[in-house]
């Protein structure tokens, strides 16, 4: 029995994790509240450095320990406005998701007084709610192309602007009245780097107000983003509608704090902010940005740099030398984001789940569903209902309310399908209107133009996924399995034409280089770990990508860049002389070249870039090998069994993994215990039975958490 003590108006509650093999924390507490504070507790025994990275981002105090870079990162947090809505908008959250932000936030805390020698920068605690909510804004504006729209205006190419993720994500569901053995499957398959300042976390949380899920979290989140609950399961993946509106000022000719709308001035809001730049900030591993390792506490010295933002009716303001500009986008909806999560991780049915997505708290995302009865796909998006008659892919007019659209499009005016007589739905960051089998899936003339449906483009994966699914009757477990770790090309897909051109080359004289030739035009654009051309291949695409400064994942997507044939020659024979010196042949198998390092050990992997199973990863010019930096980040499988008509309903049957382990620890035991299973394709096996849970752990510990405020309120009025 679990017990709330109440002494002096202080409750203090009792939160118990268990440990599994691999070190995966099962949460356990009577509360909700209770149960954040161990998964708070949990995440930062793990991963504690990377969390106060996301705290300082959260707290506009990122220059404070990596320098100039996290000062940019700083400002573009007061940028988004996330700390004026922050203030004025945490007080009208409902009082059951303030409850768990607090006690998430204590668990913080509580983490950081008892270690104090962990702590990078004493300014980063107390970590506040408000602060919490700040980060979510922060982070999800970043994720829905505000810092890439900035980026184009500053840049002086408003026009320019496309919002696009260097990334990927596979999720699939299959109805149970398609498979062999009558059960629902979901695939949970996010791709992102494997070391970022987002990795996945794997944690299990179980109360008995009735929150039990199995999931994937970022540093800082106190729900998961995907996951499963006996109930249901959920993935997401990218997407990339129009989320910004780039507006052009109208500027008064001699005020500069004056901007006209109609037939009336008005005035800029402005604030003055103080960014702080760590000099000499140390070097280290760095991915998009961010440190990843060799986290160092926080020792000056310090510049302080004072920056003015200005504020319109349109959104925070732009001035370039070619004009004065303002970014609108939907910061003020975000501080529901971890509310909306918590609902959907707490959802008892689908009706419940669709009900949280209502709260459009979550700006992106498409979500794939199942449960035992149903599977569903969405194209979350928070997109504003846009008058006809604008380019609003374009630079608005910004002297006009004509401009200024009124309301969100709900969630039912967006594209998705429910139950699809195919008995399959799927998304791959590809494109709304194929999402199923063609004839369930959306069709574009039923949406409304203007909000950069065409950016989410059909792709590979989609095509090579089509080609795996239709015509098949019926699928099976092995089917199911086979399919997401499948590392083939379409061959009609815009990667086999990037191949192609390569193999359209003419034959040479240079031995070398017609060798190499040879192997291109043999190859049958496959990823497997044992080919034996797709080292060449993907490591002369690998050195194009960087000499001709192309976005991989997008030209991958299209192949409408060609290299010239110059080019083309330039990167064969790189490939094939950086093969020959480490191999001694161009026709290594690829898992000879492409691994895993962790710890000191490399771990074989087979996989390419935009493949079901894909792999990314950057050459090693030193050690001669193709290091993976990302890819499949978090599998997890599952099987819903059929409802019972009478007794308990069975739990799930979930397969997860992680590519190196629980841990962000370096050295530690649970950081790469994880990389030998992934590496062979392989998954663990894990429960969401609590009396298995404490059967297979192999340790346990119980917590004593304060709770305060709306944490302690509940938990005494409701005490055993």
């Amino acid at each position: 029995m679990r017990w709330t003590w109440v002494v002096f108006g202080v409750v203090w509650a009792q939160v118990t994790i268990y440990r599994d093999s691999f070190g995966t924390p099962y949460v356990f507490g009577r509360t909700d509240a209770e149960v954040a504070y161990g998964l708070a507790w949990a995440h930062a025994e793990d991963d504690f450095a990377r969390l106060q990275y996301v705290i300082a981002l959260a707290k506009g105090r990122l220059g404070r320990l990596i320098g100039k870079n996290g000062a940019a990162m700083d400002y573009f947090a007061h940028f988004t406005g996330a700390f004026h809505l922050a203030g004025r908008q945490y007080d009208s959250l409902p009082a059951d998701i303030r409850c768990v932000i607090e006690a998430y936030v204590a668990g913080l805390n509580a983490y950081a007084r008892a270690h104090p020698h962990e702590v990078l920068d004493k300014k980063l605690f107390p970590f506040t709610p408000q602060e919490l909510l700040q980060g979510y804004i922060v982070i999800l504006s970043g994720m829905i192309g505000v810092g890439q729209a900035l980026r184009a205006t500053l840049s002086g190419h408003p026009s320019d602007y496309r919002f696009s993720v260097q990334a990927g994500s596979n999720a699939m569901a299959i109805h149970r009245s398609r498979t062999e053995e009558n059960q629902t499957f979901l695939l949970v398959n996010p791709h992102v780097p494997i070391e970022g300042a987002l990795r996945w976390y794997e944690a299990y949380l179980h109360s008995d107000e009735g929150w039990q899920v199995l999931g994937g979290f970022f540093p800082g989140s106190l729900a998961p983003g995907l996951g499963t609950t006996p109930h249901h399961g959920w993935a997401v993946t990218f997407n990339w509608p129009d989320f910004v509106d780039i507006y052009e000022l109208k500027m008064h000719p001699k005020n500069p704090r004056l901007y006209r709308v109609d037939e009336a001035w008005e005035t800029l809001r402005v604030e003055k902010v103080r960014l702080h730049v760590r000099l000499f900030a140390p070097r280290g591993k760095v991915v998009q940005g961010w440190p990843v390792q060799g986290f160092s506490p926080v020792r000056g010295p310090f510049l302080t740099v004072s920056r003015k933002l200005e504020w319109s009716l349109f959104g925070p303001v732009v001035r370039t030398k070619k004009g004065v500009y303002a970014l609108r986008f939907p910061a003020e909806k975000l501080f529901r984001a971890p509310e909306a999560w918590y609902r959907l991780s707490k959802a008892q049915n689908f009706t419940e789940f669709y009900q949280a997505l209502r709260l459009q708290g979550i700006p992106h995302f498409n979500f794939v569903y199942a449960d035992p009865d149903t599977i569903f796909y969405l194209f979350n998006a928070t997109l504003p209902e846009r008058p006809a008659g604008w380019n609003w892919q374009g630079v608005l007019p910004g002297d006009t309310r004509k401009t200024l659209w009124q309301r969100y499009l709900t969630i039912e005016e967006l594209p998705q399908v429910l139950n699809p007589d195919c008995g399959y739905v799927f998304s791959v960051n590809n494109s709304p209107f194929l999402v199923s089998c063609p004839e369930a899936s959306p069709r574009e003339s039923d949406y409304p133009p203007g909000h950069g449906w065409e950016w989410n483009r059909h792709n590979n994966r989609e095509l090579r996924l089509r080609a795996l699914m239709e015509g098949k009757a019926r699928f099976s477990w092995e089917d199911f399995v086979r399919i997401k770790y499948d590392r083939q090309y379409p061959v009609a897909g815009p990667a086999a034409q990037i191949w192609q051109s390569f193999a359209s080359l003419p034959d040479t004289s240079d031995a070398l280089l017609q060798q190499a030739l040879r192997a291109v035009r043999q190859w049958d654009l496959s990823g497997a770990g044992e080919n034996r051309q797709a080292a060449l291949c993907a490591l002369s695409v690998y050195w194009a990508f960087r000499q001709y400064k192309l976005s991989g994942y997008n030209w991958l997507e299209t192949a409408q860049v060609e290299i010239p044939i110059e080019g083309r020659w330039k990167a064969l024979h790189w490939a094939a002389t950086r093969l020959q010196k480490h191999y001694g042949r161009l026709d290594p198998r690829w898992e000879e070249v492409q691994a895993i390092e962790a710890q000191g050990r490399r771990y074989p992997l087979g996989g390419l870039p935009e493949q079901l199973a894909p792999a990314y990863g950057s050459w090693d010019e030193q050690s001669g090998f193709f290091r993976v930096e990302g890819g499949d980040t978090y599998i997890q499988m599952v099987r819903f069994l059929p409802r019972q008509v009478e007794g308990r309903q069975p739990f799930p049957l979930v397969e997860t993994i992680l590519p190196l382990g629980v841990s962000g620890r370096p050295g530690t035991p649970h950081y790469a215990d994880q990389v030998e299973l992934f590496h062979r394709g392989q998954r663990k096996r894990m429960t969401l039975d609590p009396a298995e849970i404490a059967g297979k752990s192999v340790r346990s510990y119980t917590l004593m958490p304060r709770l305060v405020g709306e944490a302690a309120r509940r938990g005494q009025g409701s005490g055993e």
